[in-house]
């Protein structure tokens, strides 16, 4: 029997699912070869476990008290023709960089309901768009990428996601173009009771230059709702991209999801992930350096609060030689939440001159708060520089009473303290509109 953690029985849902996406992608003219791709997934979903605390990548995180069964993964929204017709949360984010041009994909639920476009954009060859429009439009330049570094069988949730997405957006950056406009992606939910699975594909040819903000909100429902992402970016040789995941999910939301990137010879790639919301997450975000010389820095952090629980791993793969990678991700935690980093970096043989760093901090604001922290090393090169590290603390007492001794209270004193140890990774994202609301969320959480 195929059962959830919580014992129901779930491949009747998952056959009757299947169909309905099948024949909903049918009807939206996928292609032949995305939907064979989509029935692969719903067999592996059907015959795979669901992780369980044997796994290592489990141990810490269970999702015991999420019962798939009982969520509608189809649950859409009316489509949209103006932005001011968005949700108030998701408007109130966007108005302000509106007037200074972007580009913009929303999807709300189970589908994409607004896009976007941008003139400056459109007369560089940019394509910006919803994945199911990718499909029908893009199929040549999708079809080699879509899912090519996430497998559906890596794990139940991620085949469950592949055989029901929907939504997600593909960007395409042609050679030596540096993109005119940001380019904004919205992820909202209304609502308990969710099911939504988006995957997005974003690629930057030869020398092209590119900034991708990816953000996820929502209100708190009574319900439950699980969101399943899926992103791959795929940087070509040369290029430069700055990508921002920002993750503030209601409090009923529990959120898995798997991140990969691909950097070709010479390429940059600025990753910035903050985890901010959600009742419980799980985040898997890799890092391939493919090709000589190719760079990522890789920042974030979280910050929880109450009973949240918040699970990074992350992987720095070096491939070939000469390569370097900067991973520095902050936690902060108070009342009883907890977090759990597991980061490794891997140096293939024959990848001499790697040079790679690892780093994991963390601010404890509560004694019943717990950080876990689980860096580790995979060498299999001899001509390297690699190391790692990490900490866990609570806030230093002697700072606080410098702070209080010129005459600020203890929670403006502490806020000071926190918003300082965020500094380093809100410094790195491009958008002054996004620092500004991520030091608002911070101070909330903060009280």
């Amino acid at each position: 029997m195929t059962t959830t953690a919580t014992g129901t029985d779930l491949a009747p849902k998952l056959t009757a699912w299947q169909r309905t996406a099948d024949a909903r992608a049918t009807e939206r003219g996928e292609p032949a070869w995305a939907r064979e791709r989509r029935r692969q997934a719903a067999s592996l979903a059907a015959a795979l476990p669901f992780p369980g605390l044997e796994h290592e990548l489990w141990r810490r995180t269970d999702f015991r008290s999420l019962d798939l069964a009982g969520l509608d993964p189809f649950a859409a929204s009316p489509r949209l023709t103006e932005v001011s017709a968005l949700p108030r949360p998701m408007l109130e984010r966007i108005q302000a960089e509106e007037a200074t041009g972007l580009a913009l994909v929303v999807q709300w639920n189970h589908d994409v309901v607004l896009e976007k476009g941008h003139p400056g954009l459109d007369a560089q060859g940019v394509v910006v768009c919803s994945t199911e429009r990718a499909l029908r439009e893009h199929g040549a330049r999708l079809e080699p990428r879509l899912g090519a570094m996430i497998d559906p069988d890596y794990d139940r949730y991620a085949a469950i996601a592949r055989a029901l997405s929907s939504g997600g957006a593909f960007v395409w950056v042609p050679d030596g173009v540096d993109a005119a406009a940001p380019i904004r992606i919205f992820h909202g939910m209304d609502g308990g009771g969710r099911l939504a699975a988006p995957h997005t594909v974003v690629v930057l040819g030869r020398n092209a230059r590119a900034t991708v903000i990816e953000e996820m909100i929502s209100t708190t429902g009574e319900a439950v709702s699980f969101h399943a992402g899926a992103t791959e970016v795929f940087v070509g040789a040369d290029a430069k991209l700055v990508y921002g995941t920002l993750q503030d999910w209601g409090r009923n939301v529990f959120h898995y999801s798997n991140h990969r990137a691909r950097l070709e010879r010479g390429a940059e790639l600025q990753w910035i992930q903050t985890v901010l919301g959600g009742r419980m997450v799980k985040a898997n975000a890799y890092f391939d350096l493919a090709g000589s010389g190719a760079q990522a820095f890789v920042h974030g952090f979280m910050f929880g609060d109450a009973r949240q629980h918040f699970h990074l791993h992350t992987l720095q793969r070096h491939l070939v030689d000469h390569t370097t990678s900067d991973l520095l991700i902050k936690g902060c935690l108070k009342d009883r939440a907890r977090s759990v980093y597991q980061g490794l970096i891997q140096v293939s043989e024959g990848a001499q001159r790697t040079d790679a760093y690892q780093a994991n901090r963390n601010l404890l604001l509560s004694d019943q708060a717990r950080a876990d922290s689980i860096p580790g090393l995979e060498i299999l090169a001899n001509d390297v520089r690699c190391t790692h590290g990490a900490t866990i603390g609570n806030v230093d007492e002697e700072q606080m009473y410098y702070l209080m001794a010129r005459g600020l209270p203890r929670p403006a004193a502490q806020r000071l303290i926190v918003e300082g140890f965020f500094a380093p990774v809100l410094d790195r994202i491009p958008l002054e509109r996004v620092r500004d609301q991520l030091r608002q969320v911070i101070q909330q959480k903060i009280g």
